[in-house]
Formats: C-alpha cells, sequence, structure tokens
C-alpha cells in the first residue's frame, strides 16, 4: 500500500498543502505576476528585446573568455535550424575505454593525441583525445559522427552549464522566510539523517543571521577534499556578482525548506560563470557519493549534438553503481531536466537511472520554456521560487534591472534548477517521514504524481509564484 494518497483527489500532493503558506509574498499579485512572467519570458526567449540577446552574448563571451584564461576554447555546435545546440571544449572529444583498442589507429590518423583525464576515477575508464586547428570542430564532429555509427562510444568534450544553452535569467530580490530556527511548516526533523550534496557554485562563505544553512561546511582552497566556496566574483572580477553567483546556495535553501533536517553538503564544480566540463561534473559526482551521500543533486545539464549521453557523465555512473554494490546501497541521483523548452534529452537529467525533473507554473501546468518528453521522470513548480541568496550587486551587463543584495538576501528565480532540488528535499522528507530508503522515497513519490503530457509526475511541493 503506498504511504501517500493516489486518489484523484490527492494526486500531485503527496505532502498536502504543507509548503503553501510558509513564502512570504506567495500570493499572485500583480507585481510578482510581472517579475515571474519575465523571468519565464526570458527563458522561454520569447522575447525580441535587443537588451535580451545582447545580455545573452555577453554572458556566452564571458563563459568564452573563462575557458580561454586555461588555454582551452569554448565552441559552440548549432543545430538543424541553426539554433545553439550545446557547448564544447574546443578541439576535444571522449572516448569510452572499451572503445578505445577500435578507435586508436583512427584517432591517430585524424592527428589526435591523448592526454591525461584530470579526474583519477575516470583515467582507466575515459580516453580524452585533443587536437588543434582551424577545421578541428568540423574534423571532430565527422570523428564522433562516424566512429558512433558503428558503435563506438564516442562524445565531445561537452561543457555542463547551469542550463542547456547559456541564457540571462537572475534572481530578484524577494522577502525573506523566517529565521530557521522558527520555520514552521514542516516538522524540522524531516530529512534527519540524510545526507543531500548539491554539486552546483558552491555555498556562500558568509554564514547567514538568520540561521539558515549554518550546518553546511564551508571548505576554503586547498583543502585536499577540494574547495566548495562560492567565488561570486570572479568571472570576471569586476566588482559585480557573477551570472550564475548564489545558484549553489539558491538550490540549497530549497533543500532546506522543504527537509529541513537534512544535512546538506555543498561541492563547487562550476564556476560562477555558470559551468563545467562533464569530466568535472563527472568527478564531482563520484566524490559525493564517495561520501555517502545518499541524495545527489545536479541543477545543471547539457544537450549534446547527436543527443549522444556524454561518455564522462557515463562513465561515472559506471563507477557511482560500483561503490553501490560494494556498500550494499544506493544513493539516487536527481538532475534538472533542462531550460531549453524542447524534447532534446538533456543529460544527466535523461540517463535512465537519474531522477529527472521538468518545471511548471505554479498552477502545475507545463512551463514553455522548461525540456520536456519521455524522458523526463517528475515534474514540479519552477518558477518564482524564494530561496536564500547572496550579497552583492547585479551586473547590469547581464541583468536587466540589476538590483543590490544585503544582509541575508533572499531572492526569487526560475529555472528547472529550482525544480530538481525541491525533488531532492522531498525524497529526504520522505524517507525520515515513512523509514524508506532513498529509492524507495522516489518510487512512493512518483507514485503519488500527477501525470501530465511529457512532464512525468507532476509535485506539488514549494508555492513558487
Amino acid at each position: 500500500m503506498s504511504v501517500y494518497r493516489t486518489d484523484p483527489a490527492s494526486l500531485g500532493r503527496p505532502f498536502g498543502r504543507d509548503y503553501g503558506a510558509a513564502v512570504p509574498g506567495s500570493a499572485p499579485d500583480a507585481a510578482l505576476r510581472r517579475v515571474v512572467a519575465r523571468q519565464a519570458a526570458e527563458l522561454a526567449r520569447r522575447s525580441d528585446d535587443r537588451g535580451v540577446r545582447d545580455r545573452g552574448d555577453t554572458i556566452r563571451e564571458r563563459v568564452r573568455g573563462r575557458w580561454a584564461r586555461t588555454d582551452r576554447r569554448v565552441d559552440v555546435l548549432r543545430g538543424p535550424g541553426d539554433e545553439e545546440k550545446s557547448l564544447v571544449i574546443g578541439g576535444e572529444v571522449l572516448v569510452g575505454a572499451a572503445s578505445w583498442p577500435d578507435v586508436a589507429d583512427e584517432a591517430a590518423r585524424d592527428g589526435l593525441t591523448r592526454v591525461e583525464v584530470g579526474c583519477a576515477e575516470l583515467e582507466d575508464r575515459v580516453v580524452r583525445l585533443r587536437t588543434d586547428g582551424a577545421d578541428a570542430t568540423a574534423r571532430l564532429t565527422r570523428f564522433v559522427r562516424d566512429l558512433r555509427a558503428q558503435g563506438h562510444a564516442v562524445s565531445f568534450s561537452y561543457v555542463t552549464p547551469l542550463a542547456p544553452v547559456m541564457k540571462g535569467c537572475s534572481g530578484v530580490p524577494a522577502p525573506g522566510l523566517a529565521a530557521f530556527a522558527e520555520y514552521g511548516p514542516v516538522d524540522p526533523s524531516f530529512g534527519h539523517g540524510v545526507r543531500v550534496a548539491v554539486i552546483d557554485t558552491g555555498i556562500a562563505e558568509a554564514r547567514r543571521g538568520d540561521g539558515w544553512l549554518s550546518g553546511v561546511a564551508r571548505v576554503a582552497d586547498g583543502s585536499p577534499t577540494g574547495a566548495n566556496i562560492d567565488l561570486l566574483d570572479a568571472d570576471p572580477a569586476d566588482g559585480y556578482l557573477d551570472v550564475s553567483a548564489g545558484h549553489g546556495t539558491f538550490v540549497a535553501g530549497i533543500i532546506a525548506q522543504v527537509a529541513p533536517g537534512a544535512e546538506i553538503t555543498a561541492h563547487r564544480a562550476l564556476t560562477t560563470s555558470g559551468t563545467a566540463t562533464d569530466i568535472q561534473v563527472a568527478c564531482a559526482l563520484i566524490r559525493a557519493v564517495r561520501e555517502n551521500a545518499q541524495v545527489v543533486n545536479l541543477s545543471l545539464g547539457t544537450e549534446t549534438y547527436f543527443d549522444e549521453p556524454p561518455v564522462a557523465l557515463t562513465a561515472a555512473l559506471d563507477v557511482v553503481r560500483e561503490i553501490e554494490t560494494t556498500r550494499g546501497w544506493e544513493s539516487v541521483i536527481v538532475a534538472a531536466g533542462g531550460n531549453g523548452g524542447g524534447t532534446s534529452p538533456v543529460w544527466p537529467a535523461a540517463f535512465g537511472r537519474v531522477v529527472s525533473v521538468a518545471g511548471l507554473t505554479s498552477a502545475l501546468r507545463p512551463s514553455l520554456w522548461s525540456s520536456r518528453g519521455h524522458w523526463i521522470d517528475v515534474s514540479t513548480v519552477g518558477e518564482g521560487l524564494v530561496s536564500t541568496y547572496v550579497s552583492g550587486r547585479q551586473s547590469p551587463d547581464v541583468v536587466a534591472e540589476p538590483q543590490q543584495f544585503l544582509g541575508d538576501p533572499w531572492a526569487r528565480w526560475t529555472g528547472s534548477s529550482f525544480a530538481a532540488p525541491q525533488v531532492a528535499g522531498a525524497i529526504a522528507r520522505a524517507m525520515t517521514e515513512h523509514s524508506l530508503s532513498a529509492t524507495q522515497a522516489v518510487r512512493e513519490l512518483v507514485a503519488a504524481g500527477r501525470p501530465v503530457a511529457g512532464f512525468g509526475k507532476a509535485l506539488q511541493i514549494l508555492p513558487g509564484g
């Protein structure tokens, strides 16, 4: 028997209306509707405003500049309609170790050189190849296409951003919740004993005076386990918050709202420009699972040129499975379905063992900006979420109406990035509320969802705006 009611009147509300009154200013007044509508329009790119396009161009140039400083370039791969499909590290491809013996000769003929993967856990599982030249992207496109047609595990070296293609949608100031000790929508023990790892931009170094996220460990640069402090102003260091500054802090705050007793750990894999290679994300995922996270949240993802699963992330899931077999229990991986607005799979969400989460409006209707398709498992509100943010001023180059955030700031933000952590928090709550394993909690929550075509099972958790 299900632990949640599954009668038609209760479908989609596994927790009833527990969280409905938690967010100040969640009533649909005109000002709030305008804010949320603007964020949704920018994600959906439904505006022909020149400023929207210019801000997007600025963000992409900053991403390119960030990678150029590491002596690698970022290339844009375009789809059949000349739309931006994905970002890749120029001149690089990845090959699965099992395919390498059959691929090595062809790689040598194409002038590809093997280099270190850069992640110890993947050195024996992934082959990283590099080449130079003005025609490198065209040559590598043929290389990947031809070898995949022969059944080999080959992919580009993808840049995995906080959205399938970088878009200029940032948080806006919002009324804050009560101090953490006074937060009362749900039992504060929900999630107690469950470790939820957030792989993202890191956590704000400054501890908040209101007690939110005070239990999240801050790890400084130089630590052997890897720093997790969000740098806030590094891409570039210009006195303004970077385009993705505070993203990890915002995601962690959503998990804390849903499962206040959970142990949240922050892993910095992405820069404050909102990007990482799929190798970096894969390495962080392995580390989080090895550190016994029961739930891992990945509010990031990439579409791929041939809709192929990225090689590094595929290998990382193999390592995760081996870790789980050795210790005798499974972690649950939750990933954002993406903000592309189409049906192309977004990775890692599209992997079968990953819980993929799409975004809905506050009325649990499909959001135009959200990716969707048969590969989506569940969906929840992704528009106008309120959560913890960081202090600083937004850049006028990337935000239409830059805001100053002071003190213990809260923000309202839109995207599938903020739907996913609600599901991660819901899994942690279900585990403690009903004494379930992480995988059992997923099954119960999916069973309690309301079917929405292309969006899996819809769940009402936080209200959004």
